[in-house]
């Protein structure tokens, strides 16, 4: 094929990539004359930049020390959430191998924390449910047996506080584990059983009961108590007596992971 051949093929061709060229040209020219002196400042910068990265260090001694002062500051406070949430059960309520099989120990415990409290309910003419919130069928695995008792831990302490503040009426306790326990996603970092108190009576024992859960210098003669976490309180006045109201509080048995 000739020139003049593909000349009359591809001249359209030809002549939209050489327009296409100028076209470039002139804007290259256009960027130069309008931003060059922009261009280079921006290149300098950069290669200053470039030059200090590979030679200075970005932050000093003092910097490194401040950022690991603010580290360390910021364990501590994520340490003192945990242990402040984390609910530790006395020892009593607490599985121990020394003490024998976890099925043994949480008959001894339920027995024994039953008969106390019913024995103190009557003492104070006050009334509590004698389940004190527990299944009907007790648990068989050690793990829920755990989790029962720290919760009847719980229930020991808001009980007796409850006869300490004039209370009159436990009407029911209700515990509930954690309903994410055993599913193949887990429990996440912080595991809820939860402990519901529904209590009737004069409105000021209730309110004395309420308060004196977050008071650790308030237990309700409770020994080494310790403020309860709270998730839901409701209190209302009662249906049929006008002088009585109704409270009803969940208070929260947390696990967390990795609290110590």
């Amino acid at each position: 094929m000739s020139a003049q051949d593909w000349w009359q093929e591809n001249k359209r061709f030809a002549l939209a990539t050489a327009g296409g060229g100028v076209v470039f040209l002139i804007g290259v020219m256009l960027v130069q004359t309008f931003y060059g002196d922009d261009l280079a400042k921006a290149r300098r910068s950069v290669d200053l930049t470039n030059r200090k990265l590979g030679s200075e260090s970005m932050y000093g001694k003092a910097a490194r020390d401040e950022a690991e002062a603010r580290n360390e500051a910021l364990q501590q406070a994520v340490t003192a959430l945990k242990d402040a949430v984390h609910f530790v059960p006395r020892p009593f309520w607490a599985l121990d191998a020394k003490r024998g099989t976890a099925s043994s120990q949480y008959f001894a415990a339920v027995a024994a924390t039953r008969e106390d409290l019913l024995q103190r309910a009557g003492r104070a003419n006050a009334r509590i449910p004698e389940e004190l919130g527990l299944p009907a069928l007790s648990p068989t695995k050690d793990g829920e047996i755990e989790r029962y008792l720290a919760a009847l831990d719980l229930v020991d302490r808001a009980v007796r506080t409850a006869l300490a503040q004039g209370v009159a009426r436990v009407d029911r306790i209700d515990i509930r584990l954690d309903p994410r326990l055993g599913s193949k996603d887990g429990v996440g970092r912080i595991e809820k059983t939860r402990v519901l108190f529904a209590l009737s009576g004069a409105p000021k024992p209730l309110v004395d009961f309420l308060a004196a859960t977050q008071d650790p210098s308030s237990t309700g003669g409770v020994e080494g108590g310790a403020p309860l976490t709270v998730e839901k309180v409701e209190l209302a006045p009662a249906r049929n007596k006008a002088d009585e109201a109704a409270l009803e509080v969940v208070f929260i048995v947390a696990r967390v992971e990795r609290a110590e």
